[in-house]
């Protein structure tokens, strides 16, 4: 199923928009083979800045303009150069556009996770920039590692970045 992307004007901060309860958990897919918004831009992320083509393209595919602040997740995570990079692409105090989840931190993995390989230092970038860091966002409490979902493919190690929890 196509989903059309409505940002619902998001060009301001809206109230609206926000957890009224702490999210329920973390899911964790990527751009090539997530079934609610696949983006076939880029199968394997190399050195290069992806983020500009991947929001490009998911405009295109799902409605939306450039102008739009917002992707539907919350964390983009890139291999940049020699380094993973981690780009926050929607406020953390708002919900999730992902269909079904919208009370979920949401981390897009650039890429194909049935094909791209990834190092050790992927997970150690996801854990301690991101998932490590959400359990102490005031009020929210969330133990992360118990409320971890996962929609990746053959080649995203969950076990090596469970190690790196907290």
């Amino acid at each position: 199923m196509k989903y059309k992307y409505d940002q619902g004007g998001e060009k301001e901060f809206k109230i609206s928009s926000t957890f009224k309860q702490p999210p329920k958990g973390v899911i964790i897919f990527d751009t090539y083979n997530n079934q609610w918004f696949p983006l076939k831009t880029v199968k394997i992320d190399n050195n290069a800045f992806n983020l500009r083509l991947v929001k490009d393209d998911f405009h295109r595919t799902y409605g939306g303009t450039n102008d739009l602040l917002f992707m539907p997740w919350h964390y983009t995570i890139e291999f940049v150069g020699k380094n993973y990079n981690v780009s926050l692409t929607r406020p953390i105090m708002y919900k999730s556009l992902i269909p079904g989840y919208e009370n979920y931190i949401s981390v897009c993995v650039i890429g194909d996770s049935n094909n791209d390989m990834y190092t050790k230092d992927m997970y150690k970038v996801i854990a301690h920039q991101v998932l490590n860091s959400i359990h102490y966002v005031p009020g929210w409490r969330l133990k992360v590692q118990d409320h971890l979902q996962y929609f990746t493919g053959d080649n995203f190690n969950q076990h090596l970045l469970e190690k790196e929890l907290r």
